[in-house]
């Protein structure tokens, strides 16, 4: 995480789709070689068995489909042939690197699965390419056995409670990229704005502390831009873990010890976001076209120092997003943190690889991602590109590299492709982040519902239609578009007969038979 930057994908930067997800899903750049997985991972091959099991295996083709800035990949043909001399050499194969702009992936990969198009390799996560959709669905194989028989280090390396994370009806149908799992959220602001406006960012908790710093807003670009990621894609901000998919009916307050679902669109804190929503916009904090507020928009406006930037208020906050978000957009950003860092399933499966029932060589997809998670070579490429065109080795020992400037290939995804604490730093300042960060993941608190996971199969055309309407009301509502007085109660009244109280019934059942199993 959505979204998540850093998991992941972010601050108010870059829409925080890309926060969460984007650090939204534990995305601070690089990191040094020496971590300590847990538990101890299974030995790797030596160099001489690896090149005689590759000998044995007959060459294939992987079809790689990933989410991405496409502006920022291309060269990706140059990476895809140096990673590829790496893939060939060990497992005789080959891998297709299929780069799908955000915006427009989940329509592409809806389209590619319904018509069962072969494909080997896909990103999946509950904020992108909708992972218990794709499970209802029946587009992604169960990973288990898989696992177990070609990628023990990555088994191994990831503790068994995230696992039990993605298992659905019992079984894995995601497997894990390695990164922070316990976060934390909270403000942040460009420190460019701190300093004019002289915000005081510690006594910043909710919307509605930043409203006398909104009213003093003199650029000539608007001061903030709502959008749905500032709800769904932060629950644990909002005292809610979620249940299944993120924007589904039904979530659990985080204090409530009974596990009670509820419908979160009616809770007092949805309510106070989109009314202070539309308050704003009444007043012109907010453009009248902030519903058509593009992603790729955004990201040019981010870099240009304008709108959106004034403030995040529940984005993810993990160690280093500073720095991460100053890499990202060049401008510098101060963070505070508000809730304490907190493991939750969805957060737990923030970022993940599937392989597509319609893979003809499922067991060498299998291979791929052992090395991914293993090779730091090839994990690096895939992240940061060829040294001496697409970055400098500054600091060998330290795994501190250099981004070069317009090289044609910055993907700033590492958390999308295997395990982020193989990856290199990029910045003297990140130096040190993964350490805080396997450490965050180590106390983190953990939320009730760990290790439930919810089925759903049982009342999927339910889920289907109530995702329908949440498209369709959530941009105008969270944008202060719609007048809450009459839309809101008109988007609850199209909730129930779509579903929602069956959905929120489901939900109870299944956490109630999961208690007890206990």
């Amino acid at each position: 995480m959505k979204k998540r930057r850093n998991a992941g994908r972010g601050s108010g930067v870059l829409a925080l789709i890309m926060m969460l997800a984007v650090w939204l899903s534990g995305c601070s750049g690089g990191a040094p070689a020496a971590t300590k997985p847990e538990p101890a991972p299974a030995p790797a091959p030596a160099a001489g068995e690896t090149k005689q099991a590759s000998a044995e295996l007959p060459p294939v083709e992987l079809q790689y489909y990933f989410a991405a800035n496409v502006q920022n990949l291309k060269d990706l043909p140059l990476v895809e042939a140096e990673m590829n001399k790496i893939v060939k050499a060990k497992i005789n194969a080959t891998v297709k690197l299929n780069a799908i702009d955000f915006a427009a992936f989940d329509q592409k990969m809806n389209i590619k699965s319904a018509s069962g198009e072969p494909y080997d390799l896909v990103f999946t996560a509950p904020w992108k390419n909708n992972y218990f959709q794709n499970v209802a669905k029946g587009t992604l194989l169960p990973l288990d056995d898989l696992l177990a028989k070609y990628a023990p280090t990555l088994k191994a390396t990831v503790p068994a409670k995230i696992w039990d994370a993605t298992r659905v009806n019992g079984k894995i149908y995601g497997a894990i990229n390695w990164q922070i799992v316990a976060m934390a959220y909270g403000v942040s602001m460009p420190k460019m704005w701190v300093d004019k406006y002289k915000i005081d960012i510690n006594n910043i908790k909710s919307l509605k502390d930043v409203e006398p710093y909104l009213a003093k807003w003199e650029e000539k670009w608007p001061a903030y831009h709502g959008g749905e990621n500032k709800f769904t894609q932060a629950p644990p901000f909002f005292g809610f873990d979620s249940v299944g998919d993120d924007a589904s009916v039904g979530w659990v307050r985080l204090n409530d010890k009974d596990l009670k679902v509820v419908n979160q669109y009616e809770s007092p804190e949805f309510k106070e976001l989109i009314e202070t929503t539309y308050d704003w916009r009444k007043k012109g904090f907010i453009p009248p076209d902030a519903v058509l507020y593009t992603d790729e928009k955004r990201l040019a406006d981010q870099k240009a120092g304008k709108t959106e930037l004034l403030l995040s208020i529940n984005g993810p906050a993990p160690p280093g997003v500073e720095n991460a978000e100053k890499q990202k957009i060049g401008v510098e950003i101060v963070v505070k943190p508000i809730s304490k860092p907190l493991i939750t399933t969805n957060r737990a499966i923030a970022t993940m690889t599937g392989i597509s029932k319609t893979s003809q060589n499922p067991e060498r997809a299998m291979m791929f991602l052992e090395l991914i998670n293993t090779d730091k070579d090839l994990y690096n490429l895939l992240c940061n590109g060829i040294e001496g065109k697409h970055y400098k080795m500054v600091d060998k020992t330290k795994g501190l590299i250099e981004k070069i400037p317009d090289s044609g290939y910055n993907p700033s995804t590492d958390w999308m492709f295997g395990n982020q604490f193989n990856g290199y730093y990029t910045s003297p300042e990140s130096v040190g982040n993964w350490e805080k960060t396997i450490q965050m993941n180590a106390e983190g608190e953990v939320s009730p519902l760990l290790g439930f996971n919810f089925n759903p199969e049982p009342i999927k055309s339910e889920l289907a239609q109530v995702s329908s309407v949440w498209k369709e009301y959530s941009g105008a509502l969270m944008t202060g578009s719609a007048d809450p007085q009459t839309k809101y109660p008109e988007f609850l009244d199209k909730l129930k007969k779509a579903g929602a109280d069956k959905i929120i019934a489901e939900k109870q059942k299944q956490i109630d038979e999961w208690r007890k199993s206990k």
